[in-house]
């Protein structure tokens, strides 16, 4: 079964280094597969028709040779007027350097009338590249038929696997029956699913995603032909999710997997200060003292720079509750100090509240929760904004409105 990473975000790009460390990370916890398909890789997107540079195909080779049992695949997404010679042309490279199979990504495009080019691409790359050909189709959510998928698939070489996310773009949960329909609107083609978990790009970028991998039911690995994740663009801060991805794939546990894994590199507390209250590392309505005493005082290391910003608001954060504690003590007489602390304790928390992050469960929480309706044109759904007060605003409230 397939079973890996497709490097498919909006964002800056992984570097070589952070490439070869998680395609290590893939073999250590019996990962099969990484995909270069970063959106802002020049030459994935934009600079599409432009030839990959000297530097990249060496690069494609190191990627390919660093694990036995990792393969690699080269992602494009070639633009509207592309001829199949000119995808030919640009892919061959990669092959003739090592890699596995390419990915055709016709995602987030608007080309909903485009079918019958993208399946003859693809046909076309079989049988001139003579290696795997993987799709991800303009139509990659949802559970129904449409005229894209329809024609698409009407004539699809058979070893072309065929992506899809899931229900949405984003999904809290993923079932086996979801699955088997998405099968039945591709003509009994099961799909290779493109998981955007822990991805945080665009409308998700203030939340750090660093929980396990949940609410994926066992028996949707029977349904489909492989699982990617999709990655932040924080190479390490990922790693916690694809571990705990892995351990589902293998019939292992995930929960357990994750939390092994954080706490062998000092993350736990950290992850649970970027939870939300239906994660399963959420740390409770209301965590005791020594757990705020634990964040303010942990020292998540390793982690990228980017990081920094939820690292520092989760300590302010900490530091804030435990504040506001110790002003509703008991033995806390009033008194002109008090009102001063109380003042200051709601500036602070102010200036708290205007950072860039979600920490504590706060919101509003934005997601991609949409989905291709039987037209294939995106619908929202409810469930894409989560307006919520986090633990840190319970607290000082509770606080601010006492006598």
């Amino acid at each position: 079964m397939i079973a890996g990473i497709i490097e498919g975000f909006y964002g800056p790009p992984w570097t070589h280094q952070e490439r070869l460390r998680n395609i290590d990370l893939l073999a250590e916890y019996g990962g099969n597969t990484y995909v270069w398909a970063a959106k802002l890789e020049p030459r994935h997107r934009q600079l599409w028709l432009d030839p990959f540079t000297e530097l990249e195909v060496t690069e494609f080779t190191e990627l390919s040779i660093r694990q036995k049992t990792v393969q690699v695949l080269i992602g494009l997404t070639p633009g509207g007027d592309a001829t199949t010679e000119q995808v030919i042309n640009k892919l061959q490279p990669a092959i003739d350097h090592g890699c596995h199979g390419v990915v055709l990504s016709f995602d987030d495009l608007p080309a909903l009338d485009a079918a019958t080019k993208h399946r003859e691409i693809a046909n076309a790359l079989i049988e001139n590249l003579k290696t795997q050909v993987w799709l991800v189709p303009t139509h990659y959510a949802g559970i129904t038929a449409s005229p894209y998928l329809e024609e698409l698939i009407d004539g699809l070489h058979p070893k072309v696997l065929v992506m899809w996310t899931g229900v949405h773009v984003v999904n809290d949960s993923i079932h086996a029956h979801e699955a088997r329909q998405r099968t039945q609107a591709c003509r009994g083609r099961k799909p290779l699913l493109w998981d955007n978990t822990p991805v945080n790009d665009a409308m998700m970028s203030e939340a750090l995603h660093l929980g396990p991998y949940a609410g994926r039911e066992a028996a949707l690995r029977s349904e489909i032909t492989g699982l990617l994740i999709n990655p932040m663009e924080f190479a390490t801060a990922s790693q916690p999710t694809l571990v705990s991805a892995l351990a589902w794939v293998n019939d292992g546990e995930p929960y357990s997997a994750w939390l092994n894994f954080v706490d062998q590199h000092g993350w736990t507390e950290f992850a649970r200060c970027t939870a939300f209250p239906d994660d399963p590392h959420w740390p409770g309505a209301r965590p005791t003292d020594d757990w705020w005493h634990a964040v303010v005082d942990m020292n998540p290391l390793g982690l990228e720079a980017g990081c920094e910003p939820w690292i520092d608001g989760a300590k302010q954060g900490a530091q804030l509750v435990l504040d506001a504690r110790r002003l509703l003590g008991p033995a806390l007489p009033r008194s002109q100090s008090t009102v001063l602390k109380k003042i200051t304790l709601a500036l602070r928390w102010r200036s708290w509240q205007r950072l860039p992050v979600l920490l504590y469960g706060g919101g509003p929480r934005l997601r991609p929760v949409i989905i291709n309706d039987e037209h294939g044109e995106f619908v929202y759904r409810p469930g894409s904004v989560i307006a919520a007060t986090c633990l840190v605003d319970d607290e000082v409230m509770r606080c601010l409105n006492t006598d």
